[in-house]
């Protein structure tokens, strides 16, 4: 039994101790369930035997309890199954369960010290517990809806037990992670311990003076909190939650249904029929698509990320202690926030003071509505930001980002400006959504040190940095711009140098598609339901509000002056001719100028501008499938996706697909861009995209990268 070790002290209780063999954390996979078959057999004979008080569970882990399901074994289930096979896959989840249920009827009491995270099967082992002790600051929980699972080793049917329905909804289906403290104000554990010594120390305490403990759920009398379905306080949730649960989810996420409708379920009826419901629900999951979209983009390529898959590995890792910022917009200042909260210096510099000083105002502003952030705490992470009109000031800073305009003009000049005054060992690096890092180096005067820093706006709050190498940056700075990048909490993508990089690039085909369709007579209306329906936080026409018409009308001059200086033909586009018209026709430039697609009306919905459907629809609005609609919003941006991964500015799969979902909103169900054209099926995805290509044009045509990857079968992976 080298996955578990059993050792009995003496007084009679058995330390339980989970600790396989060749991993760096516990997992529940073919190895545990073997493990646990054994263990709980030799227990029971032991208990048998006489001479057991008790059972303590815990990992011989250091700070690690248990991490949960090995996603990989589930990744390579197939889909398509037979009855058969999918009894035999339902036996398997029953029987995983049948260990924990045994556990907590052994007849003596069963204690756990969460020395570490319990997160997924974890935390259900600890439910199956009758007594939870953790080491305070740990996280626990039960976060497989977020890779498009549910809990499926008794976790919703406890959890629902221990809280009611009402209180367990919302943790399980949002995969909530709770600190101990919080888990102890909401009685899911018993107690916390400083150590782990304190934490044994406890348990066996509770072990001596609790014989005869039970589960709730096992007491005669036995009550739900806050009532059974049938109740008069749950109606309201039980008729009104499944459509606030599929609105919020616009029906795309299979698991928030299942896990629902399991909650409801599982409530009526006794325990182990409440199991076999559990067991049945979880079925439908592992073999949904959805499930198998977000297992591979959230747990496996997102797992490869953040352990650094494209660092280059030959760097010690940097830990900046001083940055500087170079423009105090909300960019620069949400930059600049979030890098004093890190622990990092940061001096925020601008034209003139009282600009450089709006930078800090900003940050100050954002703390105080941070209800995370007290007001000592506020002083502390201000105190580091040092607000100048100064060059001078950054002399010291190991990395400069600069988030001034997209003007190369400017960026040229506070280039050499910043580089006169640093070490030569620091990065600059640029906050550029659009502009090609290798043009813009040629104002560096070493352009070995400079790289692209692309981040997302509201930068405090968006979780991504997409970072960008120049044909000259080197490895050594690729690794302190990715180092950087993690200490700030961001999870970073690699892309090599082009036009647009891969997000700015892959989203601009989406707003492109919109506007098209404006011209084209189709009702806004549908453009911005279609893209919303597809899984998109917002379309394509309130995004460019976001950003603005006017922004989007520069960034058109800019292209078309770039392609005249490279001697190539400009062509007006519909869109192009579009975004014009808004500017300097209509005054339509966007959101923070008073009004662009949207009306803003003050206190009020915004609502679609009027004035498109007389410019563009005064004979009635033109009518073509929904599903066209549809399917041109995403089929472009994962077209373009591909092209990025055929030219070389993509590095892999995984950059394209979390690129997509974190930094411009892709829908989170289809796993992200490459993934998307996985589910769907490479050859129907061609097919497709052929027949929009004869109806909307060339930006449907598949490239070559596709059609070779189609007639092969070789996935995006």
């Amino acid at each position: 039994m080298g996955y578990i070790r059993l050792e009995k002290d003496s007084d009679g209780i058995i330390d339980f101790i989970f600790d396989q063999p060749g991993k760096t954390v516990n997992t529940m996979g073919v190895d545990y369930q073997q493990a646990m078959d054994e263990a709980m057999g030799e227990v029971k004979n032991q208990i048998a035997a006489g001479g057991v008080t008790g059972i303590y569970i815990t990992s011989g882990k250091p700070k690690q309890f248990f991490a949960g399901g090995d996603i990989k074994d589930m990744l390579e289930m197939d889909l398509n199954v037979d009855i058969e096979e999918k009894t035999r896959i339902y036996n398997g989840l029953m029987e995983t369960k049948q260990p924990l249920r045994d556990l907590e009827l052994l007849g003596v009491p069963v204690a756990v010290g969460i020395n570490g995270p319990a997160m997924g099967g974890g935390f259900e082992i600890a439910l199956s517990c009758h007594h939870r002790i953790a080491l305070e600051g740990v996280a626990m929980g039960l976060p497989e809806a977020q890779i498009g699972l549910m809990p499926g080793a008794g976790g919703t049917v406890r959890l629902t037990r221990l809280l009611g329905m009402q209180q367990a909804m919302p943790l399980i289906a949002q995969g909530r992670r709770l600190t101990a403290a919080k888990a102890l104000e909401k009685g899911i554990i018993h107690d916390t311990a400083e150590d782990e010594a304190q934490m044994a120390e406890k348990a066996k305490a509770w072990i001596k003076a609790n014989p005869d403990a039970k589960q709730p759920w096992d007491t005669e009398g036995y009550q739900i909190p806050g009532g059974l379905p049938d109740d008069a306080a749950n109606q309201g949730f039980i008729f009104f939650g499944p459509a606030a649960t599929m609105g919020q989810t616009k029906n795309l996420m299979p698991a928030q249904n299942a896990i629902y409708s399991c909650i409801v379920d599982s409530a009526r009826v006794d325990f182990d029929t409440a199991q076999k419901i559990e067991g049945r629900y979880m079925l439908s999951l592992l073999l949904d698509q959805t499930a198998r979209n977000m297992m591979t983009a959230f747990f496996l390529q997102m797992e490869a990320l953040n352990r650094g898959a494209n660092r280059p590995d030959s760097f010690e890792r940097t830990q900046f202690t001083k940055i500087g910022i170079l423009g105090a917009g909300q960019m620069g200042a949400g930059i600049a926030t979030m890098a004093a909260q890190k622990g990092i210096e940061v001096v925020i510099k601008d034209i003139n003071q009282d600009n450089a000083d709006k930078g800090k105002d900003y940050a100050a502003s954002v703390y105080a509505k941070n209800k995370r952030v007290d007001e000592a705490q506020a002083e502390q992470f201000l105190a580091r930001i040092t607000a100048t009109d100064n060059y001078a000031d950054l002399a010291d800073c190991e990395l400069v980002i600069e988030a001034v305009f997209e003007d190369r003009g400017v960026k040229a000049e506070v280039t050499k400006d910043t580089e006169a005054v640093l070490a030569n060992s620091a990065v600059f690096a640029s906050n550029t959504s659009a502009l090609p890092i290798t043009e813009l180096a040629q104002a560096s005067t070493r352009a070995e040190n400079f790289i692209g820093m692309h981040f997302f706006s509201p930068a405090e709050k968006m979780p991504l940095v997409e970072i960008i190498c120049g044909d000259k940056t080197t490895d050594s700075t690729l690794a302190k711009a990715f180092d950087l990048a993690q200490q700030l909490g961001k999870t970073p993508i690699v892309v090599n140098d082009g036009p647009g990089f891969f997000t700015s690039r892959t989203i601009a085909t989406t707003i492109s598609q919109g506007a098209e369709m404006v011209t084209e007579g189709i009702n806004p209306v549908l453009i911005e339901s279609a893209a919303r329906d597809n899984g998109a936080p917002v379309g394509p026409l309130a995004a460019i509000d976001e950003i603005s018409q006017q922004t989007a009308y520069k960034n058109g001059l800019q292209a078309k002056e770039d392609a005249i200086a490279q001697g190539k033909t400009w062509e007006e586009s519909p869109v192009s001719q579009l975004i014009d018209r808004m500017v300097n026709e209509f005054d339509r430039k966007g959101k923070v100028h008073g009004g662009g697609y949207y009306e803003y009306p003050e206190g009020k919905k915004k609502h679609i501008w009027p004035g498109l459907a007389e410019a563009y629809a005064s004979e009635g609005f033109n009518e073509i499938p929904y599903q066209d609609i549809k399917d041109r919003l995403w089929f472009c941006q994962s077209l373009e996706a591909v092209r990025c991964l055929e030219e070389g500015v993509l590095r892999s799969v995984g950059d394209a697909n979390i690129g997509s979902i974190m930094g411009i909103g892709f829908a989170a169900q289809t796993g992200g861009v490459l993934q998307a054209i996985n589910a769907y099926g490479l050859s129907a995805f061609v097919e497709r995209a052929k027949d929009l290509a004869k109806q909307y044009g060339s930006a449907f045509e598949p490239p070559q990268l596709l059609l070779d990857r189609a007639s092969s079968g070789e996935l995006f992976q």
